[in-house]
This record gives C-alpha cells, structure tokens and sequence, in this order.
C-alpha cells in the first residue's frame, strides 16, 4: 500500500461505510469467460463432484436470483419509506418555518389586516396581495409598481394644459379676426393705427438710416483722404503756427500803440453824448413853443354845460331802455342769419353754405356710429351678464363630494342642536312646573327631620385644648363645669338623601318601641297602630261637630253691625278697654 494512503486518516463516509455492512447484490457470471469455474478451465483440470450436478447448479442459481428479486423488492420498499419519511420531515420542517415566519411577522409588524382592508376597500385585488404587509411597505410597493403609470399620467396632464393653452390662444385669435372682419367697415381698430404709425416710424428710420449711412461712407472718404495727406500737413501746419505766433505779437505791439488813444476816444464819445442829449432837448422845448403860439383859441363847455344843453339825436324821445335797445339788435341781427340761411338754401345755385348745414352730414354719420358702438357695448353687456348667470349657476349647483359631506354635517349638527334645545326646554318647563311641589316636600321632610333629630344622632363631643400637660389629669376635667351651645347642623337639600335618612331614624325610633313593648310586657306595635287611628277618628269627628255648631249660629240683622252673637260688638269692645285701662291705672297707683 502507498504511504499516501496508509498515513491518511480514513473519511466520514469510510467510518459510516465500517458502522453499517452493506451487501452488494450478486450476478452470475457467463461460465465461458468465468477465471476459475470456466468450461475450459473446468475441463482442463478434471474436476469431478458426485454431489455437485448441473441440476444443483440450476438451483443454486434460482435461489440466488430470488434472494436478489427479494432484495431488490426491499431495497425499493425501503427507499419509498424513506423518501416518504424524508417528505413528510421536509412538509413539517415547511410549515414550521412558515408559521414561525408569520408569527415573527406578527410580533414584528401587527396584524393590519383589517386597517389595510380598510384602506383598500375598493380594490378587492390589493387587499388579497398586501394583507400580509406592513402599512409601510405596502405605500412603498404601491409607489413602486405605479411609478411608470403616474410619470406618464403627469406627462400626458402636462400636455393636456399645453394644449388646452393653445387651444385658448387660438380660439381667441379666432375671435380677434372674426370681430376685425365683422367690424372693419364699422371703425378703426386701434391696432390699425397703431400699426400705420409704425410703419411711419420705420420709413423714416430708413431714411435717416441712408443718410447716416451716406454719412458715413463720406466720412470714411474724407479720413481716407486724410490719411493720404498726412505727409503735407506737417509743413503747412508749422508754417501756419508761425503765422499765427506773428500776427499775435504784431496785435499786441498795435494796441500798445492804440491805448492811449482809445482811452482818450472815450472820455470824447461820453462828452459828445451829453451834448447831443442837452440839444434835443432844448430843440424840442422850442418847437411846442411855437406850436402853441400857432394854435388859436377856442371856447370849450363843460360836461355839465352838454348835459344841460342837451342830446340831439333823433331818438332822444323814444321810450326804450337800454336793454330793449340791445334786444332790437340782436333781434335784427337774428333775422338777417335766417334770411341768408333761406336764400343759400332755397336758391337753386346756392354759393355759400351755412357752417351749421355744412358740417350737418359729417355730424349724422358720427352719431349713427355713436349709435351703432352704444348698441354693441349694450349686448356685449347682455351677453355677459347671460354667462355669468350660466357660471353662477355652475358654481352654485356644482358641489363636490366633500362640500356635500361638509353640508350634510352642517345639517346634522344643526339638526342635533335644535333636538338638544328642544330638550333643554322640556327640562326647564319640567323643574319650572315641579319646584313649589319639590319645595314643600323638602319642608316637610325637613320639619320631621327636626322632629326626629335626636333619633340615631350621637352628641357633639367637644375637646379642650389644654396650655400645658398638667391639666390633663383624670380627676381636674374642667369641661364639665362649662356648657356650650353649639349651632345644628345645615340641612340637606338633596331629597333622596333626606328620605334616606328619615327612613333610618323612623325604623330605629320603632325598633326601640318595640324594644320597650317587649321589655314591659305591653301589648304589639299593631294594637297600638288601632288605637292612634281611633283617637284620629274621635278628633276628626269631634272638629266636624264644632264646625256644624258654628254653622247653625243665629244671624242677627245688618243694622246692628254685628253677624254673630258670640263676636262682642264695638261698644263693648269700648267698655271692656276703658275697663282694662282703669284696672291699670289703679294697679300703678297702688
């Protein structure tokens, strides 16, 4: 044996293999290719056995392939119940598992079941696939599975608003060009104005735009030129500074000559303008002289002097005031216009037109346009009053589920608060109607009670508050020497409490009599009950009979002044108190 071999430790399935023998099935093998039972080899060594035969042979040979016929049949009886028990072992092992796992499920989430059936109450199928899961995984799930179904949802409401835009765009352009081909005989949209004016704008921007650009294209020219001549300008430009720088020393050097005369033409100018001034004035000074030695003398009246004298014109005696005067005027001045009007309207070649018949026309064609504007903003109006009459309604009568519900609660809740007030009122009317009756039974129980109170009632016991500890001694009780009143208690206003109480202290107070009747040997509660309801009788008997009695008192006539008899009258009223008064008065004296 190799040392690889005998140095290795033997392996689990070598040490199972040991534990348990196993027998290996056995097959016969053909006698011609057999190694030592073969026929040649048989036959070549003469092997003789009397007792073996090929009968025994056969025998041996059907006994072994029974033994493994049966082997076989027990090999697969005991592989069914094996696989059968493995079955079973892995169907337990299953269930184990599941019911561990819903059971951790439970521990670890709840049973939300129901809340997700709830939830879930209209969609039958979610209910059956998510019973078993959290209320969390489930919104996540729902948001997972539903993800491509919302985005496209949101796309395609993104394209719906898109197009409804457009739409609207559309079908208000729509309505612009209908109203601009309806109305374009009508007036003038402001568009169109609006639209001329620029258009006017921009044909003068584009001839200003060819003039500066003409400008331009000269300009650049010129600079052209310019740059062309640079090399000239240099010299001439020199030339010309000399010049300059010459003619400015040649000026100075002339009017530092000059000063002296300039100055002294001044002070000349100012004197010859004096003079000139002086002489105007004397010259005319002399020349209204002579005009008034020329002019001759005329007498000229006063105003008093006309006033007296009086007016000379034809209509000094008329009887007309001023504003009568100013009327006629008019009045002429009226006449004249109408009779020009006539003639320019009634000649059959009129060559002036009055200014009110010229403009005539122009002002009926605007007031028919004035007319026909007012009557389209009239029913626009009326058109818009319609639609918002149509979207009130709408708006009114289009409620949503949860307005509806927000309603049905207002309904109920109101419905609550008037059944409550309902109630509320009957309670009132109730206690309204039943508190004198309440009253005089809480009076009567409380007068028995206070007939009863030292029924059942254990005396107020009333400790001292000593200063010291001394005084505390069994035989110095200084309390007893002393009485106190002390205040009864409040009474009770509950009237099921006062019962109780009054039935307590009558059941004790007729215990105790029962108590004594036994003690003294005396006769039962029972004969005492018929002698009380006897004595009852005998007095209410007795008040009946004194009542008869005053009924039948003599009546005595009105007159008098007295009714009954027995009743003493005025007068002896007097007698009888001037009798009292004199027994008093001799009653002090003594």
């Amino acid at each position: 044996m190799p040392c690889y071999k005998r140095n290795r430790p033997p392996s689990k399935r070598q040490l199972r293999d040991k534990k348990r023998t196993v027998v290996k099935p056995v097959r016969p093998r053909d006698p011609n290719v057999h190694g030592l039972l073969s026929y040649s080899h048989a036959a070549q060594h003469l092997i003789f056995d009397e007792n073996w035969t090929p009968s025994s042979i056969t025998e041996q040979y059907t006994f072994i392939n029974s033994l493994l016929t049966s082997r076989l049949i027990y090999n697969k009886h005991e592989k069914e119940t094996l696989v059968s028990r493995l079955h079973q072992t892995s169907e337990r092992l299953k269930e184990e598992c599941m019911n561990g796992r819903l059971k951790l499920q439970k521990i670890s989430v709840g049973n939300n079941a129901h809340e997700i059936r709830n939830m879930l109450n209209n969609h039958s199928s979610l209910q059956r696939l998510y019973q078993r899961m959290p209320i969390h995984l489930v919104a996540d799930n729902i948001n997972q599975s539903t993800f491509v179904m919302r985005k496209e949802r949101d796309r395609l409401q993104a394209r719906l608003e898109q197009l409804k835009q457009k739409l609207n765009d559309l079908l208000i352009e729509r309505s612009i060009v209908e109203n601009r081909i309806k109305y374009e005989n009508e007036f003038v949209l402001e568009e169109e104005l609006v639209s001329r004016m620029l258009l006017k704008k921009i044909e003068n921007s584009t001839v200003r735009f060819r003039a500066i650009k003409t400008i331009n294209t000269t300009y650049k020219k010129m600079v052209q030129v310019l740059l062309q001549d640079e090399i000239f300008y240099e010299p001439i430009l020199s030339s010309l500074d000399d010049d300059i720088a010459e003619q400015t020393h040649m000026i100075k050097y002339i009017i530092y000559l000059g000063l002296p005369a300039i100055s002294n033409f001044k002070v000349l100018n100012k004197e010859f303008r004096r003079l000139e001034e002086k002489s105007r004035v004397d010259y005319a000074a002399k020349v209204k002289l002579l005009a008034d030695l020329r002019k001759p003398r005329v007498f000229v009246p006063t105003k008093d002097l006309q006033d007296i004298v009086g007016d000379s014109r034809k209509d000094r005696y008329l009887r007309e005031t001023k504003s009568m005067v100013e009327l006629r005027k008019e009045l002429q001045r009226i006449e004249k216009i109408i009779k020009e009007l006539k003639f320019t309207t009634l000649c059959s070649q009129a060559k002036e037109i009055y200014l009110r018949a010229k403009t005539q026309m122009e002002n009926n064609k605007n007031l028919t346009q004035k007319i026909q504007f007012d009557l389209m903003s009239r029913e626009m109006l009326r058109n818009k009053l319609k639609y918002s009459g149509v979207l009130e309604g709408v708006l009114l009568n289009n409620l949503s589920e949860e307005e509806v519900n927000r309603l049905e609660y207002i309904r109920s809740l109101k419905a609550t608060l008037t059944s409550d007030k309902a109630f509320q009122q009957t309670s009132v009317d109730h206690i309204r109607n039943r508190a004198n009756a309440y009253v005089m039974l809480r009076v009567s129980l409380w007068n028995l009670v206070e007939i009863l109170r030292h029924i059942d009632h254990s005396p107020f016991m009333i400790r001292r508050a000593y200063p010291n500890s001394y005084l505390k001694l069994p035989f110095l009780k200084f309390e007893l020497f002393d009485m106190f009143a002390v205040n009864p208690p409040l009474y009770e206003e509950d009237v099921d409490k006062i019962m109780h109480l009054l039935k307590r202290k009558l059941y004790k107070l007729m215990k105790g009599y029962e108590k004594l009747a036994e003690a003294n040997n005396r006769e039962p509660i029972s004969s005492f009950r018929e002698k009380y309801h006897k004595r009852f009788l005998s007095t209410r008997l007795s008040y009946m009979d004194t009542q008869g009695t005053e009924g039948d008192m003599k009546v005595v006539d009105y007159d008098d002044g007295k009714v009954y008899l027995s009743v003493p009258s005025r007068k002896q009223i007097k007698t009888l108190s001037a009798k009292v008064v004199e027994e008093a008065k001799a009653h002090e004296e003594l």
